[in-house]
């Protein structure tokens, strides 16, 4: 799948939808949807990844960009869906079709699409204030490796690990401002080769903050940290905004890469931006 089909397959999702008023829906949040009903959400994002952190030999290493002639990108769109066990128990599974390509010297390249790992990560709402706000939620989790693991010119679209998060979250809501934070915990399993697969701790706090009726500005932070054997560090920040109909939103961001460290594996490739497009829509 190119960019442009990702592309498109995002547009005929937001002309399917009717539009009108609604409250935001946005990232991590404790909120749950209500009992026996569904929703759906996309996301998609476009990476073209311009250096990669590699080690001089030295004892020294650095962020080095890629040579004209090479070029690495990553696409996803990852539909997923929601449903409401109980009032305070929502399911989430989440289905990501990936896209990568690479290439390098002598014309060689490399490119893989298909269904990478999926997701199913349950949320349940532990507290929630009289008056409707703060609200606090346990996540758990859990990644499948039904992705591809590469080989044969094939580049990989899973590490081929069965991975389990824990998690918490709290929104909180300070008229007109709400705000969301959270953190997760990712053990990861032994990759198909046998090999350790770093644990991965990932926070993110985002901010909703109301244009009018049915404009907000997004602002989301997010850090990634993990120890040996690929020891890496990335901060971003993703300012964007987003429209709110009754059953549709539709939002659009900018994802910018703050810092980033790393040792030599596809794990510490840096961007320096991407777009990224997300799409809500509520059977309720």
């Amino acid at each position: 799948m190119n960019r442009a089909t990702a592309l498109a397959l995002t547009a005929i999702l937001l002309l399917a939808a009717p539009a009108a008023q609604a409250l935001p829906i946005v990232g991590a949040s404790a909120n749950t949807i209500p009992r026996g009903t569904f929703m759906i959400d996309t996301w998609g994002a476009w990476l073209n990844f311009t250096k990669s952190w590699q080690e001089d030999g030295n004892g020294g290493s650095s962020w080095i960009g890629f040579r004209e002639d090479r070029k690495w990108t990553a696409g996803s769109l990852v539909p997923r869906v929601y449903y409401g066990v109980t009032d305070r128990f929502t399911v989430r599974a989440a289905l990501p079709l990936e896209d990568r390509y690479r290439e390098y010297e002598f014309d060689t390249t490399e490119s893989a699409t298909g269904l990478g790992d999926i997701v199913i990560d349950p949320k349940f709402q532990i507290f929630r204030a009289e008056s409707g706000y703060p609200r606090v939620a346990a996540l758990v989790g859990v990644r499948l490796p039904t992705g591809d693991t590469g080989g044969d010119g094939r580049l990989p679209l899973s590490d081929g690990s069965t991975d389990y998060m824990l998690g918490a979250v709290v929104t909180h809501q300070e008229c007109p401002i709400t705000a969301h934070a959270c953190v997760t915990y990712w053990f990861n399993g032994n990759r198909e080769t046998g090999a350790n697969v770093s644990d991965l701790i990932v926070g993110l706090v985002s901010i909703e903050t109301p244009l009018d009726e049915s404009w907000n500005l997004l602002w989301e932070f997010k850090g990634v940290y993990s120890q040996t054997p690929s020891e890496f560090q990335r901060m971003y920040v993703c300012p964007g905004i987003m429209w709110n109909g009754n059953h549709l939103n539709i939002g659009f961001s900018t994802l910018v890469s703050m810092s980033a460290k790393g040792k030599v594996g596809i794990s510490t490739l840096d961007y320096d931006w991407a777009p990224y497009l997300r799409v809500y829509y509520r059977f309720f």
